[in-house]
């Protein structure tokens, strides 16, 4: 069974770069992503985990703050605290719909999994990490 990312985990929360903070989840299991030049939360990031492997359930940029780099800063700052925390392999999910979010994640150096994912999307994985 999954289970939501929480401090026991060992994620250095926040998480943060030069255009953007994820801050801890809150109790319903969604980080905000906050802008940091004037703290503005541009969207929401909700991770899983179970065993070695980290799920990205959802990544989402609000549709107004798109195209300024904070998707793609949030797919990195994830990349690396998945690796920082011994995750073998982080997985994330393309809708049947977005097909931009395929590319997205191959830019993250995901490749797509063999065989339907959820929804009729496709199930993207990368590994972050040696087995320890």
């Amino acid at each position: 069974m999954a289970r939501s990312v929480s401090a026991e985990l060992a994620l250095p929360f926040p998480l943060q770069g030069v255009r953007v903070r994820i801050d801890a989840p809150d109790d319903d299991g969604a980080s905000r992503i906050v802008r940091l030049t004037d703290g503005v939360a541009v969207g929401t990031l909700v991770l899983e985990s179970e065993g070695s492997q980290l799920t990205v359930r959802g990544l989402k940029i609000d549709a107004v703050h798109r195209s300024y780099g904070c998707g793609s800063e949030t797919g990195w700052l994830t990349v690396q605290a998945a690796e920082s925390a011994g995750f073998e392999i982080l997985r994330a999910w393309a809708p049947p719909d977005l097909g931009l979010a395929v590319y997205f994640w191959f830019r993250m150096g995901f490749r797509p999994v063999h065989g339907e994912g959820p929804e009729g999307g496709i199930w993207m994985e990368r590994r972050v990490a040696q087995a320890r």
